[in-house]
């Protein structure tokens, strides 16, 4: 039976989760280890300066309190699962993950820990912002998961961001477009008079994304992204000069 390893950036009460872990259950034997709470935005980034206490939620589900989506996947391998899984899923993400989005995305980071240990691994978004339904999503990406598992070396180092939208027509596979944001930075004063600041922003539609991740799933077609691990621009290293 496949071993797979699922965890998110949404925590232990992300709605996509147990959707997730109920289709996934269909092809394989479920592990889970997320965050403990909500964890958005931490992209690939691991806690180095303190210990991360790991709290049992159920049988094979562990929750890490502080931790990193990219933690989660850590140890998971190395403190559960040591005699390795036949795939990684992170997700179900509340909103997509297009574009630049994928630098940020604690959903992807933690997929991009699989493949960087040479685990196929999936980034599962809903592809509306704040998702009120993710069975949809939840099968879906059980199908995937079970063809990916069927050439599991072939994907060997992959990451693969997917993006679901409802009523979805297909899959395409779709190189990353590049999203708008009007963004901001928003200030409050408190009664001492201290200034606390919090980033904001809004997608702006619209913009060139012809043939992207942004446009497929503006189509109404699931996207696939293909990410490397390896991030070098082979291209501009043979033109660089300093």
């Amino acid at each position: 039976m496949y071993k797979i390893l699922i965890s998110n950036d949404d925590g232990v009460k992300g709605p996509g989760l147990r959707p997730l872990m109920k289709e996934l259950s269909k092809i394989g034997k479920v592990y889970v280890i997320v965050p403990k709470n909500q964890m958005s935005g931490t992209g690939h980034g691991i806690t180095l300066t303190k210990y991360n206490k790991i709290e049992e939620i159920e049988e094979d589900f562990y929750a890490v309190k502080g931790g990193t989506p990219a933690d989660c996947i850590k140890y998971g391998l190395y403190c559960f699962l040591k005699s390795g899984v036949d795939l990684i899923v992170s997700g179900i993400n509340t909103c997509p993950n297009l574009g630049q989005d994928v630098i940020y995305s604690g959903t992807v980071g933690a997929a991009r820990e699989g493949a960087l240990k040479g685990i196929p691994s999936l980034a599962i978004s809903a592809a509306e912002i704040d998702a009120t339904e993710y069975e949809h999503s939840a099968i879906a990406a059980r199908e995937i998961a079970a063809k990916v598992l069927k050439r599991k070396f072939f994907f060997k180092n992959i990451c693969l961001n997917i993006n679901i939208p409802q009523n979805y027509k297909g899959i395409k596979v779709a190189p990353l477009g590049l999203r708008t944001y009007n963004e901001n930075v928003e200030t409050v004063i408190d009664k001492k008079g201290n200034l606390s600041y919090r980033l904001s922003g809004k997608y702006i539609p619209g913009g060139k994304k012809n043939g992207t991740d942004i446009d497929i799933v503006d189509k109404g077609y699931i996207s696939v992204t293909p990410l490397q691990i390896n991030q070098t621009d082979f291209t501009f290293i043979k033109k660089i000069k300093l």
